[in-house]
């Protein structure tokens, strides 16, 4: 984004912004952990991909929705958050769950989480997301894991982004 604030700027500038988003690439620093991590450190390097790719996505995502809807600094802390990232953007008139990939948008932020908080981990909220995952048992297969994320993650961005600029006009 620019360094300008979102309310100086004029209605055509914030949609030429959105739409250049919609270029983003949100698995850049993920890739760059994947071809870094080799053979022997697979597993591992798809783990701290899966968190990157997490991150990236989150503040794409803030960072859109903010010029989008002109957000204050509260109600861009408190995108961040499901329950509020719902609220708010219904508010404008955007059905947020009918986005496709809303869902993945949550599960790639409860994998994120369990990878740092839970040890990696497959919390009740996980079990069974992927056929490989059983609740309080480690996880797996990471590398499947988020091939299918990074996919779906990335269709859901851009689907957002095309919203925020229909919501616009």
């Amino acid at each position: 984004m620019t360094d300008q604030s979102p309310a100086s700027l004029s209605h055509i500038e914030v949609l030429d912004i959105l739409q250049s988003m919609k270029n983003d690439e949100l698995n850049i620093e993920a890739k760059e952990m994947i071809r870094e991590g080799g053979k022997v450190g697979r597993q591992d390097a798809h783990k701290k991909a899966i968190v990157a790719l997490h991150n990236a996505f989150e503040k794409n995502f803030v960072e859109a929705v903010t010029l989008a809807l002109g957000l204050n600094a509260g109600q861009a802390k408190k995108i961040k958050y499901k329950k509020d990232r719902i609220r708010i953007l219904k508010v404008r008139g955007i059905d947020y769950m009918a986005i496709d990939g809303a869902e993945t948008a949550q599960v790639l932020s409860q994998v994120a989480q369990a990878i740092l908080r839970e040890d990696a981990v497959v919390t009740s909220d996980l079990h069974n997301i992927f056929p490989f995952w059983k609740a309080g048992w480690p996880m797996v297969q990471f590398d499947n894991a988020y091939a299918i994320l990074e996919d779906d993650i990335d269709i859901h961005y851009k689907l957002v982004i095309e919203k925020l600029i229909e919501n616009s006009r």
